[in-house]
């Protein structure tokens, strides 16, 4: 049997590798964090085709991020989160080893076949490349967000992923709106199905639904930035969420209806609540809100609600809409045939994120997602810093469970790596290379700069890594002590 190892690489991915290489081989973690929320603003997309086998760009950077966390040497103790997270890829990884084993010949939705061709002819559960794929995306997926935390350039790869997606989507889809796609041998690089055909835009990404998803997401998270920052620093997240709202009209997604309503409805329950939690603050203004909006319904009247309702009665009663719905009904069979411990990573995608990690995971290891993302959420609300990143958490994760079923997505694990960053007093691991993370004073930990200071250095045994805030005070500290 003849395989076929032929190794290729896009033009992303060259653009991608570059920047992470020079950021390992300079000791620079942030040109990694850079490559890497390259690769999540264009998860469709390959960085390097090995043979039949196209590996998506964040992957393709994560493997250098591995290598740049294992040369830190890593060791002590991290946090809750990162314990739950790594007890859940150990479990997730235990399962895809035994579950095809275990039940084989259960009827699965293997995720190469498509969901609409397997309804009525599922595919016997097997072990296969899928299996082993979504392992090794899982492991660097994990590892991203170790690094990403604890070098502590979370926010810039969380920036660029979404200035990334949004931008290069607007782009595109101005360009197919003209009638031209120059750009899809660039973006169309994976081996997925590509939905085209319909006036329904994608942007870089696959299908319409996975534009909405990343979209709403990053525009729920720049509205909350929006919100907590002051004077001009409100102008970028303004203009990346008018074009993230673009976007995600331009998708006319059921997914993005229904996910906003939810995330509208969320918001609205946060709101209500920090009122009554602060005494009826700012009530007034919640009142002057719901008058708004109410008084903006009234005069827009169809113009707004028309189209929202022909996406839904398009949308219901439709070939996609039966078909997602008996993907979710088969993966909870799944689920059952298996006795809750889950088929295994890659052997089923049903239409849902939940119900996907239901059959492939289990009880076991969804309850183990679930709580890891609990406890990262409930560090990350306390902050105003990591605020708008558990904003955008939770409305991708509304989304998909609406209808993305993906445990890889990119977009995730960047957002899990800047939450995880507020449940951190010091930088989670320490490391025989000083450049690789620098001591910082964290707004949480102490009101005293000085002895928060000398805790991180002494001042006479200064490194060139130290950083200038920490250089200051620890000299302060020190002059104190003299005297």
């Amino acid at each position: 049997m003849h395989i076929n190892w032929k190794v290729i690489m896009t033009l992303l991915g060259v653009l991608a590798l570059a920047c992470a290489l020079i950021g390992a081989a300079r000791r620079r973690p942030k040109l990694i964090a850079i490559a890497l929320g390259f690769g999540a603003g264009v998860p469709a997309s390959a960085g390097i085709v090995v043979g039949a086998v196209a590996v998506p760009v964040f992957s393709c950077v994560g493997l250098v991020a591995v290598v740049s966390w294992l040369a830190t040497r890593p060791r002590g103790p991290g946090s809750a989160v990162a314990s739950t997270l790594v007890a859940f890829a150990a479990w997730s990884i235990a399962v895809t080893a035994i579950g095809p084993w275990a039940f084989a010949g259960t009827p699965v939705l293997e995720p190469r076949g498509g969901i609409d061709e397997q309804i009525r002819a599922l595919t016997p559960l097997a072990f296969g490349i899928s299996n082993i794929a979504q392992a090794g995306y899982l492991v660097i997926a994990l590892v991203v967000v170790l690094h990403l935390a604890a070098t502590g350039t979370a926010r810039t790869a969380l920036s660029v992923a979404a200035w990334t997606g949004i931008g290069l989507s607007t782009v595109r889809n101005v360009l197919r709106s003209a009638g031209t796609d120059p750009l899809a041998p660039v973006f169309d690089t994976l081996n997925a199905s590509y939905t085209d055909g319909d006036a329904r835009l994608r942007g870089v990404f696959s299908e319409p639904s996975e534009l909405a998803t990343f979209t709403l997401a990053v525009m729920t998270g720049t509205v909350v930035l929006a919100l907590t920052s002051r004077g001009r620093r409100r102008i970028a997240p303004l203009v990346l969420g008018a074009l993230a709202l673009g976007n995600l009209l331009g998708s006319v997604s059921g997914t993005a209806v229904i996910a906003s309503g939810a995330v509208v409805a969320l918001a609205l329950v946060v709101v209500v609540v920090r009122t009554v939690l602060r005494d009826g603050r700012g009530v007034v203004w919640f009142v002057l809100g719901a008058i708004t909006v109410t008084s903006v319904l009234l005069v827009a009247g169809d113009t707004v609600t028309t189209p929202l309702l022909d996406v839904i009665e398009d949308k219901v009663g439709s070939q996609s809409f039966d078909s997602r719905t008996a993907a979710d009904a088969i993966g909870l069979r799944v689920t059952s045939d298996t006795l809750g411990i889950g088929a295994g990573l890659g052997s089923n995608r049903s239409s849902s994120f939940l119900v996907t990690l239901l059959s492939t995971v289990g009880v076991p290891g969804t309850a183990l997602f679930i709580v890891a993302v609990a406890l990262v959420v409930r560090r990350a609300a306390g902050q105003r810093a990591t605020l708008p990143a558990v904003a955008t958490l939770g409305a991708l994760l509304i989304a998909k469970v609406v209808s993305v079923p993906d445990l890889s997505t990119p977009l995730l694990w960047v957002t899990i790596a800047l939450c995880m960053t507020a449940s951190l007093k010091h930088n989670m691991w320490t490391t025989a290379d000083p450049v690789m993370i620098r001591p910082t004073l964290v707004p949480w930990q102490s009101t005293d700069r000085s002895s928060s200071a000398s805790r991180h250095c002494d001042s006479s045994q200064h490194s060139s890594s130290c950083s200038r805030t920490c250089r200051r005070t620890c000299t302060t500290a020190s002059a104190h002590r003299s005297s």
